[in-house]
């Protein structure tokens, strides 16, 4: 099945996936003023599709869906696993579309946003009562149609009133209404009704060059201690204060520590959280280096961050430290 959405252009039709070289689209808007368009790369690998969302040409998420279930994915892991499947030579298959933020921001809430659950669930084969039951609830939010053939369409109402909608492979020259008749009217048995919270923005995810700035401050701090206690050591207190730091910063267990003190991981998060869950964690590591062995927190972090640290000023890093640094 291939898994199919609205859109108002296609960049890129879909074509095999070994043709495409995907960093390189992800970074045309930095390059081309005209590549700089709001919309969504899609990647079928089996039954599996990888959404990433570009805003004025730049990536800010990425999500996934399979038959069984939907969720929030790091862009650093899609583009790894498309370049895993790139040179493997898989048949999957990659196209870029046009969308507008109001509807990256519909389908982003059927990803991101709770779904809303009725004691009595819509029942699309029964057309006749599916909107009276969301006028009559007042609904507001995201409705999801998907038609089992891959065909997604989403609907945004409030107080149960239509309010938008965007709809796969609809003719421009067809009315909504009569676009949904024909919808019920040939698809009714096989649809799916699901509905979303919506979102009030469009939520952003820090990118895969943020999440390894992290990567690299972590792992500098890790050494640098390292150098004072040992490795084994060292690991040991980066990950109690991984522990300590994720019960209030769920983040920061996204990160992984190897035995031999590499940093990998792929958390998923706004780069504020982010900040904030790392910012977090370095405390927790250095007051017990401080308290257990002397370690000057200010002097380990000065050295590990010095080379970024215009960037990690920018997003408030060292703000969140509770020592005053000299950079």
């Amino acid at each position: 099945m291939i898994y199919r959405f609205p859109h108002e252009a296609a960049y890129l039709p879909r074509t095999r996936l070994s043709y495409i070289n995907l960093p390189g689209i992800l970074s045309d808007g930095k390059r081309e003023r005209a590549a700089r368009v709001s919309g969504y790369v899609a990647i079928q690998l089996g039954e599996r599709c990888y959404l990433i969302f570009l805003r004025n040409g730049e990536a800010f998420n990425a999500a996934r869906i399979d038959p069984g279930s939907r969720g929030p994915v790091a862009l650093s892991e899609v583009l790894r696993i498309v370049g895993t499947e790139s040179e493997r030579g898989e048949n999957g298959q990659i196209g870029y579309f046009g969308a507008p933020e109001d509807q990256l921001q519909a389908m982003l809430a059927t990803v991101v946003s709770p779904q809303v659950l009725w004691e009595e669930p819509l029942d699309p084969a029964k057309p006749d009562h599916f909107f009276p039951r969301l006028r009559e609830k007042r609904f507001s939010g995201v409705l999801e149609l998907s038609d089992g053939t891959g065909k997604h369409h989403y609907l945004c109402f409030q107080a149960g009133g239509f309010q938008c909608g965007w709809f796969s492979e609809r003719e421009a020259s067809v009315a909504v209404p009569d676009f949904l008749r024909s919808l019920f009217h040939a698809d009714a048995k096989g649809m799916r009704a699901s509905l979303y919270t919506a979102l009030t923005e469009l939520p952003m995810q820090a990118g895969p060059g943020f999440v390894d700035l992290y990567r690299r401050i972590v792992g500098g701090v890790m050494r640098d201690v390292a150098n004072s206690i040992g490795r084994e050591a060292a690991i040991g207190l980066m990950r109690r204060g991984q522990a300590v730091a994720a019960l209030q910063h769920p983040v920061a267990a996204a990160f992984d520590l190897t035995d031999e003190g590499r940093v990998s991981g792929d958390p998923v998060a706004s780069p504020e959280v982010l900040t904030e869950s790392v910012a977090a964690w370095l405390t927790e590591a250095l007051i017990s280096a401080s308290d257990h062995y002397g370690i000057d927190p200010g002097a380990v972090v000065e050295r590990a961050a010095r080379d970024s640290r215009f960037v990690l000023q920018e997003h408030g890093f060292f703000s969140r430290l509770p020592w005053a640094l000299a950079l």
